[in-house]
């Protein structure tokens, strides 16, 4: 179905390319189609009028076809070739690590009923400084 598709996709791109360069410009030459052999068949608001229309349902046709095809691409291909990896570097985020790691140090540390010395503590008032004269 995918390569009948992108079939599609390109003939579509080609009649798309050829409407929009046959399409009759501003300038009477800058349509492909001026020639005066064609002004006999069709007159040129009939002929604008018809690859207007010609040209609108090219392009919808290319637009719906390209979302198509990419919404088939999309769920043929979902898993990723890097799902399976390992990753190569440890993680950025070693929180957990020094947590676990500040666990097994208060683990190992020896717990006694025994209350620690203390460090001496700062005077609540501050001496008064000597005065030179």
């Amino acid at each position: 179905m995918t390569t009948a598709l992108m079939v599609l996709q390109a003939i579509t791109s080609l009649l798309l390319i050829i409407v929009v360069l046959l399409q009759f410009g501003k300038g009477a030459e800058a349509g492909l189609m001026t020639a005066a052999g064609s002004e006999s068949i069709m007159s040129s608001s009939t002929r604008g009028n018809v690859m207007v229309k010609i040209t609108a349902f090219l392009a919808l046709l290319f637009l719906g076809n390209s979302i198509l095809l990419a919404r088939i691409s999309d769920t043929k291909y979902q898993k990723s070739i890097l799902d399976t990896e390992k990753p190569i570097s440890r993680a950025l985020n070693t929180d957990a690590e020094q947590k676990a790691a500040a666990e097994k140090a208060a683990q190992a540390a020896p717990t006694s009923s025994a209350k620690a010395p203390t460090a001496p503590t700062a005077p609540a008032t501050p001496a008064a400084a000597p005065t030179t004269k």
